[in-house]
C-alpha cells in the first residue's frame, strides 16, 4: 500500500523535475541569493544517480543536478520527502548522503577536490514539519556548541613522524604502542626491541600479558632484521613470552613475512614447513598457537592475522 501511495509522487516529480525550465524555476525561487549568484543554471544537467537508503525508498526521492559553481563542477541535491511523519533526523540524513555524493564524484573523476554540493529538502508531507534542520540541534542542548566546534574545525592529526622518542616514552600504556607503530619502518628491528624491553618488563609488574604478548607478535611478523636470533634473545628477557610456544612460532612463519609484513597481509606468512602438501598439518599448528594466543588474552583480530584462521574459527576455540 505504501509503494502504491508514492508511486505517483514519484513519478510526478522525477518527470517534471527532469524539464529543464520545471529545474531553473524551482531553484531560481528557493536558493539563497548567494547560491544562485555563483551557479551558471545553463550548465545543471540531471545525473542518474539516487543516494537514498534502501529502507527510505518509500518515504522519500532524491534527484542529483550537476552543475558549475564558479566554473567548477558541483551538485544541486534536492530530497523530495514524501513521509506523512516528519522524521527529527532528516539533518543527520542529509550529510550522509552529501558525503556520498562527495565520495561516488572523487570515484568516477579521480579527482582529489571535493565538489561543493548544495542540498535541498523539499517536504511535500501532510503536516507541517516542525523540526529543526540545523543538524547541531540534534545534538543534547549542552553540547551542541562543542559539537560545532569540532566539525568546524580541522581534524586533528597526530603524526608519529613529528613525535620524538623521548615524548613517547613519558607514557607507557600508550607510548610503548605508539614507539612500535613508529619503529616498525625501521631497518633493522632488533635496536628498537632491545630499546623497549625494560618498558614491556614494567608492563609485565602490571599484568598486562595480553598487551606484551600482541606488542611482540606484531614486531616478529610485521619487522625487518636479517637476524632473527637476535630478535628472540632480546624478548627471552620477558617473563611472559613462553620460549616453546614462541619457537613453535617462529618455525611456523616464513622469513618473507620479516620482508612484507601488513602490506600483504601476512597471507604468505603461515606454513607448517616449507612442503606445500602439509596442508593438514599447517591448519593444526595455526589452531595450537591460537588457543595459546587465547590464553594470553589477545584479540580475534589480531590471532586471525597471525594465524589465518578466521574469526568463526577462532571463537569455536574460545567455547
Amino acid at each position: 500500500m505504501a509503494q502504491n501511495k508514492l508511486y505517483p509522487h514519484d513519478r510526478l516529480t522525477r518527470a517534471l523535475m527532469g524539464n529543464s525550465k520545471v529545474i531553473e524555476e524551482f531553484f531560481k525561487k528557493n536558493l539563497p541569493e548567494k547560491i544562485k549568484k555563483v551557479i551558471d543554471f545553463s550548465s545543471m544537467e540531471l545525473c542518474k544517480e539516487s543516494f537514498i537508503d534502501d529502507s527510505l525508498r518509500l518515504k522519500c526521492v532524491d534527484l542529483l543536478y550537476e552543475a558549475k559553481f564558479n566554473g567548477k563542477p558541483g551538485f544541486l541535491y534536492l530530497l523530495i520527502e514524501h513521509a506523512s511523519k516528519p522524521d527529527s533526523l532528516l539533518p543527520f540524513r542529509m550529510s550522509k548522503y552529501v558525503m556520498a555524493i562527495m565520495e561516488e564524484h572523487l570515484k568516477t573523476t579521480k579527482s582529489r577536490k571535493l565538489p561543493l554540493v548544495y542540498p535541498v529538502v523539499f517536504y511535500t508531507g501532510g503536516r507541517p514539519y516542525k523540526h529543526s534542520m540545523d543538524m547541531f540541534d540534534l545534538f543534547p542542548s549542552e553540547e551542541r556548541k562543542l559539537a560545532k566546534e569540532i566539525f568546524s574545525s580541522p581534524y586533528q592529526l597526530i603524526d608519529l613522524t613529528q613525535i620524538t622518542d623521548e615524548q613517547l616514552r613519558e607514557d607507557l600504556w600508550y607510548g610503548t604502542m605508539a614507539l612500535a607503530l613508529k619503529h616498525i619502518h625501521d631497518i633493522d628491528i632488533v635496536p628498537f626491541v632491545r630499546s623497549i624491553i625494560e618498558r614491556l618488563k614494567k608492563l609485565e609488574e602490571h599484568g598486562e600479558e595480553s598487551y606484551i604478548v600482541t606488542i611482540v607478535f606484531y614486531l616478529m611478523c610485521v619487522g625487518k632484521t636479517s637476524n632473527q636470533k637476535d630478535f628472540y634473545q632480546a624478548i627471552k628477557k620477558l617473563e611472559t613470552i613462553d620460549e616453546e610456544k614462541l619457537m613453535t612460532l617462529v618455525d611456523y612463519l616464513k622469513p618473507q613475512v620479516f620482508k612484507k609484513g601488513l602490506e600483504q597481509g601476512l597471507e604468505q606468512g603461515l606454513e607448517q614447513g616449507l612442503e606445500q602438501g602439509l596442508e593438514q598439518g599447517r591448519h593444526e599448528r595455526s589452531v595450537e598457537i591460537a588457543k595459546t594466543l587465547i590464553l594470553k588474552g589477545v584479540d580475534i583480530g589480531t590471532i586471525a592475522d597471525l594465524t589465518q584462521l578466521s574469526s568463526q574459527e577462532i571463537k569455536q576455540l574460545i567455547h
